[in-house]
């Protein structure tokens, strides 16, 4: 099997480095084979060759050419999950049928490979799966709990990747918020800044919101995001003065952060299958309907 394919890369993939790109998207190279491939110039980004280290940015174009027997010559499991972990993870499972599987994700595990995040759902999956290879077409945090969609197939990843695209993916949040937000709904509208192509650049960040009760501690809210930022969610209520409980990235001084259980919860998706509006519902996990008791939510 050859691989002779461009890739261009989304807000899905900025920021990711190449190396893990590769990994989550083609199949499950050694790092030496990924460094062989870079250096030899069979993979390039821009038509140029780049390290395994280079982290991609928004509208890069990938272009792979080699073969599958080069592949095969050096391949090792970049990560060393085991069955138990597999099976843990079916056990999430909302969905699943031969173009995608919809998994209600814990707190705590990362969706793809990191340095500080080595445990990871696509290589967990990809690992285990004897007929199916798994491909990720969205992320939502480590620390995040929820609902998310791994595409079975090439051409459903890019089937969904196009719809996210355009806009025509909707996800909602659950979110309990430090304070009491004053407006009951509304639309947060923030420019966002990140670094693209060793550049700083800002995007525009907007989200819709809905209280759904409230008291003078705390707010239980519902957020959508209209647009798809890094950690959009996060930032845009941090900016307004109501951070999300348990963000210890994302806090601010005058509130005491006790629980370390971040209260963010990917509880609704709707995308098209074949034409037709699918959506995917899960209920937050217990930790977070303790917090909203105990808070008298």
């Amino acid at each position: 099997m050859k691989f002779n394919e461009k890739f261009t890369i989304d807000e899905n993939y900025a920021n990711t480095r190449i190396d893990k790109w590769l990994k989550l998207n083609t199949q499950k190279f050694p790092q030496s084979f990924v460094e062989k491939l870079l250096r030899s110039g069979k993979i390039k980004v821009n038509n140029k060759k780049v390290k395994s280290s280079y982290k991609l940015q928004l509208e890069d174009e990938i272009f792979l050419q080699f073969s599958y027997e080069e592949k095969k010559e050096n391949e090792k499991f970049s990560y060393s999950a085991n069955i138990k972990e597999y099976k843990e993870i079916r056990n999430n499972i909302i969905f699943e049928n031969h173009d995608y599987l919809i998994l209600n994700k814990p707190s705590g595990i990362s969706v793809q490979s990191g340095t500080k995040s080595p445990k990871n759902l696509i290589d967990i999956l990809n690992k285990f799966s004897e007929d199916k290879k798994f491909y990720l077409v969205h992320r939502i945090d480590k620390e995040t709990s929820g609902i998310i969609v791994f595409a079975c197939n090439r051409l459903f990843a890019q089937t969904l990747s196009e719809q996210f695209r355009n806009k025509e993916v909707k996800k909602s949040y659950l979110a309990i918020l430090y304070g009491s937000i004053p407006r009951n709904e509304g639309t947060l509208d923030h420019d966002l800044v990140f670094k693209v192509k060793n550049q700083m650049k800002t995007f525009k960040a907007e989200t819709d919101f809905s209280v759904l009760s409230k008291n003078k501690d705390f707010s239980y809210v519902e957020a959508t995001p209209i647009t798809g930022r890094k950690h959009q969610i996060r930032q845009q209520f941090f900016k307004v003065n109501h951070p999300i409980v348990g963000d210890g990235k994302y806090e601010i001084p005058h509130y005491v952060n006790k629980d370390k259980f971040l209260m963010l919860h990917s509880y609704k998706i709707t995308f098209y299958d074949k034409g037709k509006e699918k959506t995917f519902k899960v209920e937050p996990p217990k930790e977070f309907k303790n917090f909203l008791k105990k808070s008298n939510l």
